[in-house]
C-alpha cells in the first residue's frame, strides 16, 4: 500500500566512522583512541563553550556499547537537557543520552521541538543547518547536530528502513543515512540515525549536518545520565506473540452484507480507485467502530493507488502527518485499507478462521496493526487501531462485505 511512506516522517540521522565505510549489519566496536578523533561541540552547564578534540569511546568501555560505560552525573549535563527530559511524555521508558565529553567549539546548546519526546540541538556560528521554518540552509548553522528521544514506544525494527546498519554487543542497533532516504545530501540534508538502545523503549534520533564521521563520533560518545533514567523496557516486537486465535466463520461471511447506501461514499471512491481491487479484492467495511463510531470522522488517506480510509477523533491517541505517534491528537485513530498484492509479509499469524482466512496482528507505527487475507481473494487488508489489540479484535467482528463489490468469485 504505502508502507514506504510510513517511515518518511521520522527524523533521520546518518553517521560515519573515521576508519572507512561500514558494511550493513556489521558490529560497531569501541574505537581505540589512536584510530578516530572527531571534533564536536557542546555547552557545559553554566559555563562558556570550550573547544575539545573528542577521542571516540575513550572512556574505557572496551568492546561494549558506549552507553554501557560509566553513567554521567547530573552535574555533568546542562540543565536544559534535564528540563527537556523531565517535561517529556517518554521519560518513564526513554532515558536521557548525552555526550560524555564536550564535542566541539563555538556551539550553543538549546532545546528542540520533538512533540511528546525530548530533544537538544546545537547551533554553530555558520555552516549547514535548518532554519526555524524547517528549510535547509547553507550557512546558518542552526541545529547543526542534535539528539532526541522520540514520542511513542519503539517497535524495535525502525532501524531496518536504512541501508547502513550498526549493531553493538549489548543488542543495541541503529540504521542511518541522509534525511529523506536520498543517496546524497545534494539539497543540504543532514545525516540521520535511528538508534535503538537495548533496555530503552523509545527510538532515538541523532542527526548531524557536519557529516557522517561527526555523526558516528557523536553516537560513539553517548552515555546514560544516572539521574535521568526510565524503567527497563522491551521493544514492541520483543513482546511475546499471543497464541493463534482459532475463530469460526468470519463476520464478512456469516453476517448479512452491507449495501452501498449503508456506508460512506468514501469507501466506494477508495475501493474503485485501487489498482486491481474490483477483480481481486472484496470491499469490506465496518458495520460499527465502537467508541470511534460516536465521534470519529472518516477521510480518504493518501493511498498511492490503493484503498485507504482513516478515522479522526477530537482527542485521544493517534499519529501526526509525519506518521509519528501522538498522545492526544486523535488523528488516524483507526484505519482500513488494502495492498496491491496478496502477502502477510514476515509477520506471525495470530488469527485464523474456519474458511481459511488468516491475519497477523503486531504492534507498529500505527498502534496495533493487522494484515488480513480473506479466503478466496487475492488481496491483503491492512487494519489498525491506536486503541489497542482488544479494539482491533472488536473491529474484526464488525467487518462486512459490501453487496456487489465485487460479486463472489467462484
Amino acid at each position: 500500500m504505502r508502507h514506504a511512506a510510513i517511515f518518511s516522517g521520522f527524523v533521520l540521522v546518518a553517521s560515519a566512522c573515521g576508519g572507512g565505510d561500514l558494511i550493513p549489519g556489521q558490529t560497531l566496536p569501541a574505537v581505540p583512541a589512536s584510530q578516530v578523533t572527531v571534533t564536536a561541540s557542546t555547552a557545559p552547564p553554566d559555563s562558556a563553550v570550550t573547544e575539545t578534540t573528542l577521542i571516540a569511546n575513550a572512556s574505557g568501555t572496551g568492546a561494549g556499547a558506549p552507553w554501557s560505560g560509566t553513567q554521567l552525573r547530573l552535574d555533568q549535563v546542562p540543565q536544559i537537557l534535564t528540563n527537556q527530559w523531565q517535561e517529556s511524555e517518554v521519560k518513564n521508558f526513554c532515558s536521557a543520552l548525552y555526550p560524555a565529553e564536550p564535542v566541539g567549539d563555538d556551539a550553543t546548546i538549546r532545546s528542540a521541538n520533538f512533540s511528546g519526546g525530548w530533544a537538544v540541538a546545537w547551533d554553530l556560528p555558520n555552516g549547514k543547518g535548518r532554519s526555524a521554518s524547517g528549510e535547509y540552509c547553507e550557512d546558518c548553522g542552526r541545529g547543526a547536530f542534535g539528539i532526541a528521544g522520540t514520542f511513542g514506544p519503539a517497535a524495535g525494527d525502525e532501524n531496518r528502513v536504512w541501508s547502513k546498519q550498526l549493531t553493538w554487543p549489548d543488542g543495541s542497533k541503529a540504521g542511518y543515512g541522509y534525511e529523506g532516504f536520498v543517496s546524497e545530501g545534494s539539497e543540504g540534508q543532514p545525516h540521520l540515525m535511528y538508534l535503538l538502545v537495548k533496555g530503552e523503549g523509545c527510538l532515538y534520533n541523532i542527526w548531524s549536518f557536519v557529516g557522517e564521521e561527526h555523526l558516528l563520533g557523536l553516537v560513539n560518545d553517548l552515555r546514560l545520565v544516572e539521574a535521568l533514567r526510565g524503567e527497563p523496557t522491551l521493544w514492541r516486537n520483543e513482546v511475546p506473540t499471543p497464541p493463534v486465535q482459532a475463530l469460526g466463520e468470519p463476520a464478512w461471511v456469516s453476517q448479512e452484507p452491507l449495501t452501498a447506501s449503508d456506508i460512506s461514499e468514501l469507501y466506494l471512491l477508495e475501493w474503485e480507485g485501487e489498482a486491481g481491487a474490483p477483480d481481486s479484492c472484496p470491499l469490506l467495511a465496518f458495520a460499527n467502530l465502537g467508541d470511534v463510531q460516536i465521534d470519529g470522522v472518516v477521510r480518504r488517506a493518501d493511498s498511492s493507488g490503493e484503498m485507504l480510509l482513516a478515522w479522526d477523533r477530537p482527542f485521544g491517541p493517534g499519529h501526526n502527518g509525519f506518521s509519528q505517534p501522538c498522545q492526544d491528537c486523535g488523528r488516524g485513530v483507526v484505519g482500513l485499507g488494502t495492498f496491491q498484492f496478496s502477502q502477510i509479509f514476515d509477520r506471525e499469524i495470530t488469527h485464523e478462521w474456519s474458511d481459511g482466512s488468516k491475519a497477523a496482528a503486531f504492534e507498529g507505527f500505527y498502534g496495533t496493526e493487522l494484515h488480513l487475507q480473506p479466503a478466496g481473494f487475492d488481496c491483503t487488508y491492512w487494519l489498525w487501531s491506536h486503541l489497542g489489540r482488544d479494539h482491533v479484535d472488536y473491529l474484526l467482528t464488525q467487518l462486512r462485505r459490501v453487496e456487489g463489490f465485487p460479486p463472489l468469485l467462484e
